[in-house]
């Protein structure tokens, strides 16, 4: 009797692990068909649900026909359970098992699948965290931008624009010591982003008027990346900042290769620049403050010399300085390939070592420009120098007959003075100040 049960007990495993083997089967390709439609979850719950009333039902009717035995012996230990609680307890034994397995791997740092779903969450949180950050930084919360930046740069897909970003609201709020410490934190997040974190730095230090450091910084990038645009446009700006206009006359030619400054804008920076230097020299401590004004425009580029602007600044300074013979002879000089009225205007009062040669000189360029009434207004200043009224009398009228200037009619009152005319002189006068 107990081996015929024994027998059925055993046979009856057989068929339900048979069964359980195949209806499970079927059920898990069921579940895998509905998990790509994705669309009749409805109707998968409910074949599942059918299905695992249909399996109870077979296992019920399997367990009331025969529970079967099983006996266990070990030592002086025996346990004694029927087939479908020792099946029961088997697989929980076997879930236990895996759990304890997996919890291992967990704490050993090991379980792939759990440590890559650890970081997908990080890496989720830290995108959600950065895209919080750059609202509230534009919103100018710099303090919350702070927080939420710093905080979420080291799983963020891009650490760099986190710390820089973090920095800029640390800087903000005039946290300078922690604004650094973000920058060396971005610059060690990221490799190759010394640059990006040195231009962001100088542009933190501009902002809060540190021109030395940000100088310091820039001569450092520089001499890493020497032909980089935009360092070497900071490196303008810095130096125009700091008035350190012979650093930046140095850097001049460098600028004509390394960038694609427009013509215009460069011409601009350059004449700035000779303006500039042109002014320290007349303001220089030297012996001689005329020879220093004529060594900084010799050692100019040629078409900063003939520009009117700097040429004009250069006749006036030697004239501040009382030196209207060099003054005279360099416009002279540079009047063959620049001509202004302001130019013309000096040229007619600047004292020449020879008036004669001055006058010959005005006279030649008349030839060429006959109707120019201010340098008709020169000559007539030239020739009353020489005490030759009659000829300043002829070019002050044809001058006046062109255009009738303020300095035409005043010049020609003080020639009807000479001659004793003081009635013209007066009604001259009189112009002069009416078209003043």
């Amino acid at each position: 009797m107990a081996s015929g049960a024994s027998g059925t007990g055993y046979l009856g495993f057989v068929a339900t692990a048979t069964t359980a083997g195949g209806t499970a089967t079927s059920w898990h390709c069921g579940a895998s068909a509905a998990s790509r439609t994705g669309a009749c979850a409805m109707k998968t719950w409910f074949a599942f649900l059918l299905l695992t009333l249909g399996v109870g039902l077979v296992a019920g009717s399997w367990v009331s026909l025969d529970s079967g035995y099983v006996l266990i012996s070990w030592h002086t230990y025996t346990m004694e359970t029927t087939v479908w609680a020792f099946c029961l307890l088997l697989l929980l034994l076997m879930a236990l098992l895996y759990v304890l397995v997996r919890l291992s791997l967990v704490m050993l740092g090991n379980d792939f699948r759990f440590n890559e779903w650890r970081r997908q969450r990080k890496l989720q949180r830290a995108r959600r965290m950065t895209t919080r950050g750059l609202l509230n930084l534009a919103q100018g919360q710099w303090r919350t931008a702070e927080r939420q930046l710093a905080g979420s740069a080291e799983h963020a897909d891009t650490p760099l624009i986190n710390y820089l970003a973090a920095a800029r609201a640390a800087y903000e709020q005039g946290k300078h010591d922690h604004t650094d410490e973000l920058l060396n934190a971005a610059s060690q997040s990221t490799k190759g982003s010394e640059l990006a974190v040195g231009i962001s730095h100088v542009q933190l230090l501009q902002s809060r008027g540190q021109l030395e450091q940000a100088l310091a910084v820039l001569l450092k990038l520089r001499s890493q990346h020497p032909k980089h645009a935009y360092v070497l446009k900071l490196l303008v700006k810095t130096y125009q900042e700091l008035e350190d206009w012979v650093a930046l006359n140095d850097l001049l030619p460098v600028l004509r290769k390394a960038t694609k400054i427009p013509a215009e804008e460069l011409k601009a920076l350059e004449e700035k620049v000779q303006l500039q230097l042109l002014q320290r020299a007349a303001k220089g401590h030297h012996d001689d403050v005329s020879a220093e004004l004529k060594q900084v425009y010799r050692d100019m580029p040629r078409h900063c010399r003939y520009s009117y602007k700097i040429l004009l600044l250069y006749v006036e300074l030697l004239a501040e300085q009382g030196n209207d013979i060099l003054a005279e002879a360099e416009l002279r000089g540079a009047l063959k390939n620049v001509w202004h009225d302001d130019l013309i205007h000096w040229f007619g009062r600047l004292k020449g070592e020879d008036t004669k040669k001055q006058r010959l000189f005005a006279e030649q360029c008349l030839k060429e420009r006959p109707n120019d009434p201010v340098l008709l207004l020169a000559l007539a200043r030239l020739t009353i120098r020489q005490q030759d009224l009659d000829k300043a009398r002829e070019y002050l009228q044809t001058a006046l007959r062109i255009k009738g200037l303020p300095e035409l009619h005043a010049e020609m009152a003080q020639v009807m003075l000479q001659e004793g005319d003081q009635a013209g002189a007066c009604k001259h006068f009189q112009l002069a100040l009416r078209t003043a």
